[in-house]
C-alpha cells in the first residue's frame, strides 16, 4: 500500500479518484490489488497509441515502439522493475515481465537496454511468452542503477 500511495501522490494530478481496492480470481486464487485510475486526457491517448496498434485481424496488440530508446533511463527502469520485476528463484538474475509483448518486441527491448544502459539481458520463453532476463553478469550493475529510485518497501526485490 505504501508504494501505491507514493505513486498516487506523485501522479494525483492525472487521477480521477482516490485509489481503490481491486479483487481478482486467477487460477482459483484470490488476489487483491490497489487500482489507480487516470483521467482520459488526450495526451494519455497519444501515449497509448504509441504502445498499441491493430493487427491484420483488427485486434489491438501491445508493441515496443522505437521511441523507447529515447525514453528508457535508470528512473524508468526502476519503476518498471518495481511494478513488473522480480528476482529469479535462485537469486542469480532479475526478471522484467514482458509477457504482454511479442518476442520480436522484447528482443528489440533487450538490444536497447544493452546498448543504452550497458545491461546484458536475454529473452526467456515462459509458457510461449517472452520474459526479459537480466543476467547474473549484469545484475549488480542493474541494482546499482535502479536502487536510488526504488521505494523503500520494494527494496526486497533487489536482494
Amino acid at each position: 500500500f505504501s508504494y501505491a500511495w507514493f505513486v498516487f501522490n506523485n501522479m494525483s494530478f492525472l487521477c480521477k479518484s482516490m485509489p481503490r481496492l481491486g479483487k481478482s480470481n486467477r487460477k482459483g486464487k484470490i488476489s487483491w490489488s490497489i487500482q489507480i485510475l487516470t483521467r482520459s486526457y488526450p495526451f494519455l491517448k497519444e501515449l497509448y497509441d504509441v504502445f498499441y496498434i491493430k493487427d491484420v485481424n483488427n485486434k489491438w496488440i501491445k508493441i515496443v515502439p522505437t521511441e523507447i530508446y529515447h525514453w528508457l533511463n535508470p528512473f524508468v527502469l526502476a519503476y518498471w522493475s518495481m511494478d513488473d520485476g522480480g528476482n529469479t528463484s535462485s537469486g542469480s538474475g532479475f526478471y522484467l515481465h514482458t509477457k504482454g509483448f511479442d518476442f520480436k518486441s522484447v528482443y528489440y527491448l533487450v538490444g536497447v537496454i544493452h546498448y543504452k544502459l550497458g545491461i546484458i539481458c536475454t529473452v526467456q520463453n515462459h509458457e510461449n511468452r517472452p520474459v526479459l532476463y537480466i543476467t547474473a553478469k549484469s545484475k549488480k550493475k542493474f541494482i546499482e542503477m535502479v536502487r536510488p529510485y526504488f521505494h523503500e518497501t520494494l527494496l526486497y526485490k533487489l536482494e
